[in-house]
């Protein structure tokens, strides 16, 4: 079993062999990311005479090497790691502008033209041991929590150094307890500039939050089809959260779900703008006739903080913001927003798995004081987004295509409206 992300999934299937690897194993990815716009619209100014494939900003690009192996080193104790190597190949200078990902330091400014260079890091690297039903992982490593998680939509993937005990002794339920005290994801409480990177500039670690976070839940699964999660958060000196999630199949068709969440915000230095905020997300997916077709709902109330990766402040885990490329966390997931979104998946067309989606938000005046931060998207807008996504083989490669219209409507003026158009192509060879 290779050691990776502790999705919800491998969490539930955490037993008393959980972590156990024969021998040695080696495992790797080389991955290349691109991605070219162009924009219309009064807000775009400048950019507008930017087009597809134009040698500048609006077109990145950048490729990654990953290796790993797991071990074992004694009964019941296992070991981790993964290098990771990030490179331009001189492609800014011949195809693109920037890059997407490990341009901001981890304060969240430009690394400037250092960016360009070649990076490397370790991303993982930790110990694992097993006693009974009872598991531990230690060091720095992959996390998926509703909150704080990782995320590998980007050419690289932000990682953590924490402590994950997981229990499995009570009937259909997995307990989890956990420590996280560094991460190299930008974005939590940083400028806006510096989300959607994902990673610090040379995967650069750092404390997380302000002084580490601590993490509680329960998954449960002992109502036939249904997974019960509630999660607690303490992210010290920043906030309070809990998130609570119901997962169930209905009469063996309708995939329903539901969410709720709050954030406590306890920044002192923010003074008066502390103030609380929930969400209430609803989804259902149904099969008809070889294409899953679903529908979600979700709306955010006014406060200090969104519920955005605390991470990165760039991604989220509402059910409005899954799979989105613009409508994500930033925006779904931000403080007094409404978003709806429909979508549909098939694999009719042989060697090929298509999904499209169409998804509209409102941001209102966050109760007209100042814009919240962590996630936050602008204020007083309308927004609107097709997404478009096809996956296949090429011989050993996967690749993946996707092409979005992104439309920004800000209702006080149109001066700042835009709409951006966005193709993205990524080739991985895993071995």
């Amino acid at each position: 079993m290779k050691l990776g992300k502790l999705s919800l999934v491998a969490v539930l299937a955490l037993g008393t062999s959980a972590f156990a690897i024969d021998n040695v194993k080696v495992n790797g990815e080389a991955k290349l990311w691109y991605q070219t716009s162009e924009f219309s619209g009064q807000g775009a100014g400048a950019t507008t005479s930017q087009d597809f494939f134009d040698h500048n900003t609006n077109s990145v690009a950048e490729v990654k090497l990953s290796v790993g192996a797991t071990a074992d080193l004694l009964q019941n104790l296992s070991a981790g790691v993964k290098m990771t190597a990030l490179t331009t190949l001189g492609l800014e200078n011949n195809l693109v502008g920037a890059v997407p990902a490990a341009k901001f330091t981890s304060a969240g400014t430009s690394a400037g033209a250092a960016q360009l260079d070649d990076q490397s890091w370790v991303e993982e690297a930790y110990l694992a041991y097993t006693m009974g039903k009872t598991t531990a992982k230690i060091g720095r490593q992959a996390l998926s929590t509703p909150l704080a998680f990782t995320e590998n939509w980007n050419v690289v993937d932000n990682t953590f150094e924490a402590a994950v005990l997981l229990n499995n002794d009570l009937p259909d339920t997995t307990l989890v307890g956990a420590w996280v005290g560094k991460h190299n994801g930008v974005g939590l409480l940083q400028p806006t500039a510096g989300r959607g990177t994902t990673v610090a500039y040379s995967g650069d670690f750092s404390t997380f939050a302000t002084d580490g976070a601590y993490a509680f839940a329960a998954v449960n699964k002992s109502i036939p089809n249904t997974t019960l999660q509630a999660w607690y958060y303490d992210v010290v000196q920043v906030a309070d959260a809990y998130w609570l999630q119901a997962d169930a199949k209905v009469m063996d068709m309708v995939n329903v779900g539901v969410q709720y969440a709050g954030m406590d915000p306890k920044l002192a230095s923010s003074g008066t703008s502390d103030r609380s905020t929930d969400v209430l997300a609803v989804k259902a997916a149904v099969d008809v006739a070889g294409v899953n077709l679903y529908a979600a709902y979700s709306t955010v109330g006014a406060g200090t903080l969104g519920f955005a990766n605390v991470a990165t402040g760039d991604k989220s885990s509402v059910y409005t913001a899954l799979g989105s490329v613009y409508m994500d966390g930033e925006i779904a997931a931000a403080p007094d927003t409404d978003t709806w979104k429909i979508g549909a998946s098939t694999k009719m067309v042989p060697g090929v798995s298509l999904s499209a989606s169409y998804a509209q938000a409102e941001t209102g005046s966050n109760g007209g004081t100042a814009g919240a931060i962590a996630g936050a998207s602008t204020l007083n807008t309308d927004f609107t987004a097709w997404d478009v996504i096809a996956n296949t083989k090429v011989g050993p490669l996967d690749v993946t295509a996707i092409y979005t219209q992104f439309d920004k409507d800000v209702k006080a003026t149109d001066t700042t409206d835009k709409t951006t158009d966005t193709l993205r192509i990524i080739a991985s060879l895993k071995f």
